[in-house]
């Protein structure tokens, strides 16, 4: 169990004395509360937030925020709030021993959320459905617009709420935490509210009884969470077996493929690319030299210098690459950006002899780390080169060979600051024009 920060517990309090305030103005306000209904939902959503689907990289994701948005709708903004608290711990935080801070974050954040999204629904013309005849063709047009508002602001709010207390813990961006984190959830999120209305129609016709029938959505929900995680699984399986068959046939780029991923990605991030973009460089970083698996041992291994027929061989490789993937479901956006990762920007580079911002942007990147992670590993003609030397050599070759711009945004995000002695590390910002000398980098 971490130990949180003083920042951090700061951060909490202040959430718990603000949910408590929300929930003082929320009785006093005197809307409906009916102690008996609230148990049935408090548990219909602790067993929602207990049916997470466990993420590959860690954490879950829950369809509890189905129930509780149609609580805000059928009861009203206490009620949804006071639901929101069964939803503070769940199994997982209980058996891995988390910290009681988090159970007192997650229930403060759920009262805050809920409730100020409530009251949100009911300034724009939102009413309460308890004891209407629920959803319907004469209301729909007057409260799609309040429905759609609060589910837009419990998502916000919920979201920026948890991206501040990891940005806290982490000294990082909140932004950043929440571009990375929340972005790819948004389609789904929204599935879950159009859920949420076939719960409020099932409760307001049935009642009580209808809390049975309330699983079906929410079992729907959460296999839909699992069919598209294991689509996902098999897809980064696919990808795991390409790049070992690759660095079976040729041991000296053993690591290459994933170092290079790991450095676009960096690029990415450092140029404020959404997570979408990002997963697709980092997939092409791993893909991007897939092609070579049709090129004989003999050549990828070649300790010497290439024949000129051999040479050509090679430069067939992102194109095969490219072939190769086209034919794998879910990886038609990464088949551009392995075809043209050796493009250079002044159109010298292969296969189509793109020029500058012709080549694709994710090429470009892929570029620059996959030359950069080339020069820095050892090879059988040659030792690995100092970083410090291979950022001069990328300085050099910008412009000619590489895009400048991302050669000074991998510079900053690999925390690199050069002198004129490259042998020295400075501070302050990187001029490359500074540092450019006169080289063919057509080679």
């Amino acid at each position: 169990m971490a130990k949180l920060s003083v920042q951090e517990r700061v951060f909490v309090a202040a959430t718990a004395f603000l949910a408590v305030l929300l929930i003082v103005y929320l009785f006093l306000s005197h809307f409906y509360l009916d102690y008996k209904i609230l148990l049935l939902f408090g548990l219909l959503s602790f067993a929602a937030e207990n049916l997470g689907v466990e993420l590959p990289q860690g954490g879950s994701v829950s369809v509890s925020s189905t129930v509780i948005l149609a609580t805000v709708v059928i009861f009203g903004p206490l009620f949804a709030a006071l639901t929101s608290i069964f939803n503070a711990v769940v199994w997982r935080d209980i058996k891995e021993k988390n910290s009681p801070y988090r159970w007192i974050f997650n229930g403060s954040e759920g009262v805050i959320t809920t409730g100020c999204s409530g009251l949100i629904y009911l300034a724009v013309g939102g009413r309460i459905l308890l004891n209407t005849s629920g959803l319907n063709s004469k209301n729909i047009p007057h409260l799609l617009i309040p429905i759609i508002l609060m589910a837009v602001s419990y998502f916000l709010l919920n979201t920026s709420l948890v991206s501040l207390i990891i940005a806290v813990g982490k000294k990082t961006s909140p932004i950043g935490v929440w571009r990375s984190n929340v972005l790819w959830a948004i389609p789904n999120y929204f599935v879950l509210m159009i859920l949420s209305l076939v719960m409020i129609q099932i409760y307001v016709t049935i009642g009580t009884a209808g809390l049975i029938l309330m699983i079906v959505p929410l079992l729907i929900a959460r296999q839909a969470f699992q069919i598209y995680l294991r689509l996902k699984s098999a897809y980064m399986g696919t990808v795991e077996a390409l790049v070992a068959a690759l660095e079976a046939k040729d041991p000296y780029t053993s690591g290459h493929s994933e170092r290079v991923a790991t450095l676009a990605e960096k690029i990415g991030r450092q140029m404020q690319l959404g997570p979408t973009a990002i997963n697709t460089i980092r997939n092409a970083g791993i893909l991007h030299d897939i092609g070579k698996i049709g090129i004989s041992r003999s050549i990828l291994r070649n300790p010497g210098k290439l024949t000129d027929e051999e040479y050509l061989r090679m430069q067939k490789h992102p194109e095969s690459g490219a072939l190769i993937l086209q034919e794998i479901k879910f990886m038609e956006k990464i088949v551009p950006v392995v075809f043209h990762h050796h493009e250079k920007v002044d159109g010298s580079g292969y296969i189509d002899g793109f020029k500058g911002d012709e080549i694709p942007l994710y090429s470009r990147i892929l570029a620059v780390a996959d030359a950069f992670d080339a020069m820095t590993s050892p090879r059988p003609y040659r030792p690995a080169m100092d970083p410090l030397v291979a950022c001069r050599e990328l300085i050099d070759c910008s412009g000619t060979q590489f895009d400048g711009n991302i050669v000074d945004h991998f510079i900053k995000a690999m925390g690199f600051q050069l002198s004129k002695d490259i042998g020295d590390v400075l501070q302050g910002q990187l001029n490359l024009d500074e540092f450019k000398t006169v080289k063919n980098c057509n080679r």
